[in-house]
């Protein structure tokens, strides 16, 4: 959830918006992660589908959604119903969690680390926008333990 301040005549007023996700179009699949990720779009993708894989022993590939962020911000997201068991051993988290959630936290990841990467203040802007939409989610507190 995002918080909005306004200073109005000396009174602050705290606003909460809500971020939504809205799934993309079939038509605009193509276009999607170049419009969010320029030329890098293809280290994109590889990094998420790598990260999962490496997190995952339950994955083994899938169709992946897109979806846009009411913030500004999008992600890939696994379209499948069962939860996957996570692992990360460089920080020790061992859970089980939604395919979005984990999907979430592998794309945090990839936008993380590929920002630092390429230098790219685009992919760190975001990362920050998922970030926002993933401190609202119902599954926060495991996906700040696996990206932790």
């Amino acid at each position: 959830m995002l918080l909005k301040i306004n200073l109005k005549e000396s009174k602050t007023m705290i606003e909460a918006v809500q971020i939504t996700k809205t799934v993309v179009a079939e038509n605009e699949r193509l276009n999607f992660l170049p419009k969010y990720c320029g030329k890098h779009f293809m280290q994109y993708e590889n990094a998420v589908y790598s990260l999962m894989d490496r997190a995952s022993t339950d994955y083994s590939g899938g169709l992946w959604q897109f979806y846009t962020l009411s913030n500004g911000g999008f992600f890939m997201a696994l379209d499948q119903e069962e939860k996957l068991k996570m692992e990360w051993e460089d920080n020790y988290y061992q859970g089980s969690m939604s395919a979005e959630a984990a999907s979430i936290s592998v794309n945090l990841m990839a936008l993380s680390h590929l920002s630092c990467q390429l230098s790219s203040e685009k992919l760190g802007e975001h990362f920050h926008e998922l970030r926002e939409f993933a401190l609202d989610h119902a599954e926060e507190g495991q996906i700040f333990a696996f990206i932790d």
